[in-house]
């Protein structure tokens, strides 16, 4: 075998093992559609390749062919599909699956994939564009800009003491530095010390941080917000107003911001389901919490 063919083999094995994992992976009966040995083009060590498979490989190949498909053609698609099976089923039996990353991360990112496809199917309404718009004004303004100090607080089991005692701390009037030099963690990535557009705050605090801060006067801070990693409180240092836009001039902002946060939703729930239908047990010393996307 040629190491242009090895190569070839070993991408199109990937994505197809991927897809027909995923498949069986998201549907409780992944072949009830398939019409059984009717819709069958092949079975392998108990595997099925279906003819909508074989359907979707020829039409891909033929795209590429200036002459007419022929019967060979077919046989051959079927074969190479046969060869990717067995080295799908191959990989699995070397045990590739737990032990190359890079085949983990493939599964990992196909697996968010098709979430995402699957809740991209429900399409945003035009209400719940309008609400997202009024509710989070900052994040579709022109030019404004917030600059903020944060108390992060890492994921962990006394999670809900710790926000407390932080929370205590600033009702009582303590200094918010202080605060967070003594019950605070370090984050995973610091605020830039300069004032940020509410888009560019966003990708560091996620969208719930930016909507609270976005209410405060200069020099109040908020309540616990969740955050990726943890909670955090935020203290809006100071703050240049920005431009309010009409929505129809930012619609375009606005059905991509419900999106992605349509998405997060979708792959936290997902998340929550998998880690409740599994048997998790952190080992002595260590905690686990599953990450907020909001």
């Amino acid at each position: 075998m040629s190491d242009h063919l090895r190569v070839r083999l070993a991408g199109l094995a990937v994505c197809l093992g991927l897809a027909l994992g995923l498949w069986g992976a998201l549907a409780q009966d992944p072949f009830a559609d398939w019409g059984g040995s009717e819709g069958l083009a092949a079975s392998v060590n108990d595997a099925a390749i279906t003819r909508d498979d074989l359907t979707l490989a020829i039409e891909a190949v033929a795209s590429d062919k200036r002459n007419e498909m022929t019967q060979a053609d077919r046989d051959r698609i079927l074969g190479r599909l046969i060869d990717e099976e067995l080295l799908i089923q191959r990989g699995v039996e070397i045990g590739l699956v737990d032990s190359d990353n890079t085949v983990r991360k493939a599964i990992v990112n196909a697996m968010i994939v098709a979430i995402l496809t699957d809740a991209a199917e429900t399409a945003s309404t035009e209400q719940q564009l309008r609400a997202l718009y009024s509710e989070s004004p900052a994040l579709f303004s022109g030019a404004g800009r917030y600059q903020v100090s944060q108390i992060f607080l890492r994921n962990g089991t006394d999670l809900d003491d710790r926000v407390a005692a932080v929370a205590n701390e600033l009702a009582a009037g303590a200094d918010f530095s202080n605060v967070r030099t003594t019950l605070g963690d370090s984050a995973t990535i610091d605020l830039p010390a300069s004032a940020l557009p509410a888009n560019k705050l966003r990708e560091y605090t996620g969208p719930s941080a930016v909507a609270a801060i976005s209410t405060l006067d200069p020099g109040a801070h908020t309540g616990p917000v969740p955050v990726p990693g943890g909670m955090a409180f935020f203290k809006l240092l100071a703050s240049e107003p920005g431009t309010p836009r009409p929505f129809d001039q930012v619609r375009g902002l606005v059905a991509a911001e419900h999106a992605r946060r349509r998405d997060d939703t979708a792959l936290r729930t997902y998340l929550d389901w998998l880690w409740q239908r599994a048997d998790i047990e952190p080992a002595e010393g260590f905690t686990a919490q599953p990450e907020s996307f909001k």
